[in-house]
């Protein structure tokens, strides 16, 4: 059974690469440019078989023959432009383009080669910053106040494809994504807005001091296990709903982040300031963003993340051992 991940060969989509192929299975990588060869040697190791095609999901006619050429039968669509206000500035159209109507060629392809289910990445960003927020957002009880470009596009997207799927009673699952870090983030080129775990890091390897912004606790997800919660769903024979949080489902403090890097690397050092702009991480989004309910994940998946944060920096540094040209520009 063969699995497209779009975006695959960005953040999420080699996280998700990995876990699959680990397991066994055929996987196709649809990106803008090929990995890095030591990646792809990497991923040429693992159990599974790997495809990797370079294309762009504004290639509608290209698209079409990647799907129908592989026998795809599942989907998982991550390919989406993650912008920060100066790309918006200078791309706005590139970026709807790509996070909208790329999702429409996308579902058009997968229903017209007869796929048999396709995720849709969305994001957490769709609830906008939450700062009244008094509980944990809720597919169902928080209504969506996407505050950027990339929210907007996100959320449009996800409703794009829950029409689709009620328009051609076709298998779409959308999961708004929560806050990601770990294996696999490096500077790219197409991620603007580089996660506050690793910034810490990058610091960290640079033996500089951070400086933080005090901020609410926040659900990080660390990659692998986003993956693997991103996959129960693929894998989910009877899904009851269409929409689902995935995210960590507990919080953590800035201070018990950076706490736990310095146990990974004593020469670390951070303090926390009490103005924005006194720090030197970026926080990227609202301090006050409460977590996501991840209770309907959960109850249909089973899914419970398996590190906890200091098997996740060990896991982390290891993986920076193994791939420290992928850090060299962080």
């Amino acid at each position: 059974m063969t699995i497209l991940i779009t975006g695959g060969t960005g953040f999420v989509g080699l996280n998700l690469a990995e876990h699959l192929l680990k397991q066994g299975a055929e996987v196709v990588l649809h990106g803008l440019s090929a990995p890095v060869p030591e990646v792809a040697s990497f991923l040429s190791r693992l159990t599974g078989k790997l495809w990797v095609v370079e294309g762009d999901v504004r290639d509608a006619a290209a698209l079409a023959r990647v799907v129908a050429a592989r026998g795809v039968e599942r989907i998982i669509h991550a390919a989406a432009v993650t912008a920060g206000l100066e790309r918006t500035r200078a791309d706005f159209a590139t970026i709807v383009d790509v996070n909208v109507n790329g999702t429409v060629r996308l579902l058009e392809a997968a229903r017209q080669a007869a796929a048999r289910r396709v995720l849709v990445l969305s994001s957490v960003a769709v609830y906008g910053p939450g700062t009244d927020a008094q509980h944990e957002f809720s597919e169902d009880e928080t209504p969506p106040r996407p505050g950027t470009l990339y929210a907007v596009t996100k959320h449009a997207a996800e409703q794009i494809a829950l029409r689709y799927a009620e328009t051609f009673g076709f298998d779409v699952i959308t999961a708004r994504v929560g806050a990601v870090f770990g294996r696999w983030e490096h500077p790219s080129g197409l991620r603007d807005t580089m996660s506050m775990p690793f910034q810490l890091v990058a610091k960290a390897l640079h033996g500089e001091e951070a400086r933080l912004l005090s901020a609410r606790p926040k659900d990080w997800i660390y990659a692998p296990d986003l993956a693997r919660a991103l996959c129960g769903l693929l894998d989910c024979a009877a899904p009851r709903h269409r929409l689902y949080n995935v995210g960590a489902g507990r919080v953590c403090s800035v201070e018990a982040f950076a706490d736990a890097l310095r146990r990974r690397y004593p020469a670390f050092t951070y303090h926390i300031v009490a103005e924005a702009g006194a720090a030197n991480v970026d926080y990227h989004g609202s301090p006050t963003r409460p977590p996501m309910s991840i209770e309907r994940l959960r109850a249909e998946t089973g899914f419970a993340p398996r590190f906890g944060l200091d098997a996740a920096f060990a896991d982390y540094a290891a993986w920076i051992e193994q791939f420290p040209s992928l850090m060299a520009r962080a």
